[in-house]
């Protein structure tokens, strides 16, 4: 009897599916389907139009694999001096504790494996999802009556499609999956995984160009952009506004491959990538391809140009489906090939669970104590006395201490009062402080045009707090997720100015939207 798989990518624009129908002796595509996902839709409402939508199409299956966007999660690339997978899933989550702004306890941790380097080493790919996430997903996906055996990245889905690609093309290519609100980025090397990361940039940005210089909505502008293409959007002043603002958004689309590829390479012995590949909607778009293509100065071509067979070459004709369906049928496809992407479902993504299994029963034995160390305070009691006599002591001394830091200020007032006058001080000196840094080795303008050239407009972030004292500086905001915390880190990290950047802290706002971040950089010594 044949087994029904369905891969389920929940894009962030839309719920895209490929329901596969696997025998002993073949596999076969037995059914495919979209659906449109409103902007700022919840995890429950897009649940229901899962829902909804594999009742509508009739996609009832027995095995569910399910796609998230990467920039969910948190990659970082390691070396380690040992090969085995069983070693690797040990030690990774300790390996990347230091470097990321959530405890490894609250995250969910998968990993890939890259290519030996050349020390020796073997390269890993980790990806870290927060629980908090992939709870509030499982809880979701339960409620819509899908109980997924893998929940995986979409760029690790896509790794697939470029192990199919690469059987008969390049050893280095990217795959770029054009989504309408970002685009995930996959380097794959030599049939492996070598980088991957979510950049804030799709093709909802090029249907905004058209739509401004139109004077369209958004939605004519999107619908007005994949019927006329980039070299046709019609005839006139205004035409001619729109594919100069076009050119620009892909022009601005490339430089974010580009520095992609840079950041790929710097580990993987400097060699440039031999091909690019788009898929997703967004590859469809006539006239992307050839600006691209100068503009990266690599060959670049849409995978619905490459007519791929197998499992992909299924879905429908003229291989477009397979272009808009390539992580949900990588999906698939991957796992029938046994060579998936991450898995935060396998046993084994929370390698930590003895440890934190070991910090609760610590935790239960320290309550117990307590308890059991109240309960003997109480039976044996305290003087009252000794109490009051304790506390004259404990003010006596915070006078004196008080005192000392504030010998002009009058004795004989509360230590609230004491507090206050302290704390005024404090902030003149902060203030004095500030000032003359403007002379010295630390300057602050200096500082403040710096981070403002290093972060880029399409970064959705917001900075609420800025303190700085002399090299030492804090910052703290809210982003629109921690992918775009990572970035931010990252391009100041990269930054001639600083000597160090690491993010204190980040956790989900408590509206629910967004992610609350703190950071702390510490800035270089002008020359």
């Amino acid at each position: 009897m044949a087994e029904k798989i369905l891969g389920i990518d929940l894009g962030t624009s839309a719920i895209k599916a490929v329901q596969v129908s696997r025998t002993l002796k073949a596999s076969h595509v037995t059914g495919y389907a979209s659906a449109r996902v409103p902007a700022g839709c919840e995890l429950s409402q897009v649940a229901q139009i899962l829902k909804e939508f594999i009742a509508q199409h009739k996609l009832e299956s027995d095995r569910y694999l399910v796609a998230v966007g990467t920039q969910e999660a948190f990659i970082r690339r390691v070396s380690l001096p040992f090969t085995s997978d069983r070693k690797i899933a040990k030690v990774i989550g300790f390996d990347l504790e230091a470097d990321l702004p959530l405890g490894i306890e609250d995250l969910a941790v998968d990993f890939v494996k890259r290519e030996q380097l050349a020390s020796g080493q073997q390269g890993v790919l980790a990806a870290a999802l927060p629980k908090r996430f992939l709870t509030s997903l499982l809880t979701a996906l339960r409620e819509a009556g899908v109980e997924p055996a893998v929940i995986d990245l979409d760029g690790g889905a896509l790794g697939a499609v470029a192990q199919e690609l690469g059987g008969h093309g390049p050893e280095r290519l990217v795959v770029l999956d054009l989504g309408q609100r970002k685009t995930t980025f996959l380097y794959w090397q030599n049939g492996r995984h070598a980088y991957l990361r979510s950049l804030a940039v799709g093709c909802g940005r090029l249907a905004k160009a058209v739509a401004q210089a139109l004077g369209l909505s958004l939605e004519a502008g999107l619908e007005r952009l994949f019927l006329t293409g980039i070299e046709r959007a019609g005839k006139g002043p205004e035409a001619d506004a729109a594919r100069l603002a076009l050119i620009r958004e892909v022009e601005a689309l490339a430089r974010e491959i580009d520095l992609s590829l840079l950041a790929a390479q710097a580990e993987e012995r400097q060699e440039k990538a031999e091909l690019v590949v788009l898929t997703g909607g967004g590859s469809l778009i006539r006239g992307l391809v050839p600006i691209l293509e100068q503009t990266l100065g690599l060959p670049v071509r849409s995978l619905a140009d490459l007519e791929p067979g197998g499992l992909l070459g299924q879905l429908g004709e003229g291989a477009r489906e397979a272009s808009v369906y390539a992580v949900a049928g990588g999906l698939v496809l991957g796992r029938l090939n046994r060579r998936g992407g991450f898995n935060f479902q396998r046993e084994g993504t929370t390698a930590f669970d003895l440890l934190r299994k070991w910090r609760r029963e610590l935790t239960y034995a320290a309550v117990a104590a307590s308890l059991i160390a109240l309960t003997w305070l109480g039976s044996v009691g305290v003087d009252t006395y000794v109490k009051k006599g304790h506390a004259a002591r404990l003010e006596k001394g915070i006078d004196t201490v008080f005192h000392r830091a504030l010998p002009d200020v009058k004795g004989g007032l509360q230590p609230a009062q004491y507090a206050s006058t302290l704390k005024g001080r404090i902030k003149d000196l902060g203030q004095a402080a500030t000032f003359l840094s403007e002379t010295e080795q630390y300057p602050t303008v200096e500082f403040l045009r710096t981070v403002s050239e290093a972060v880029p407009k399409n970064l959705d972030i917001t900075i609420t707090l800025l303190t700085i004292e002399g090299p030492q500086v804090r910052l703290s905001g809210k982003a629109d997720a921690f992918n775009t915390v990572d970035n931010l880190k990252n391009l100041l990290g990269g930054s001639q100015h600083f000597a160090k950047v690491t993010i204190t802290d980040a956790k989900a706002a408590a509206d629910g939207k967004g992610v609350q971040f703190s950071m702390e950089l510490q800035r270089k010594a002008a020359p």
